[in-house]
């Protein structure tokens, strides 16, 4: 089965700087973690030849977006019935 991180770095592209205002980020907590986004990434690299854009940052202060932003898919599926039918 999949890893978190490999799925993560799997469902977009994370050599793909981007000014917008979404971004490839990874936070983590302790050494460990840290470890483990960094044999991921340079696994990627060593594979794809291309430097990882992501950015990879210890844990800090978290901010949760606004009410309207919260529950995406949720929010999604229930104003078009199923999940992709745009």
């Amino acid at each position: 089965m999949p890893s978190f991180r490999q799925i993560f770095f799997h469902e977009h592209d994370p050599t793909r700087r981007s000014k917008c205002q979404y971004k490839s980020a990874v936070w983590y907590h302790g050494e460990a973690q840290l470890a483990a986004v960094r044999a991921v990434v340079a696994g990627m690299e060593a594979k794809f030849g291309v430097k990882v854009a992501t950015t990879v940052d210890p844990v800090g202060v978290w901010y949760d977006a606004e009410e309207y932003h919260q529950k995406y898919i949720e929010k999604s599926m229930s104003r078009r019935g199923t999940w992709g039918a745009w």
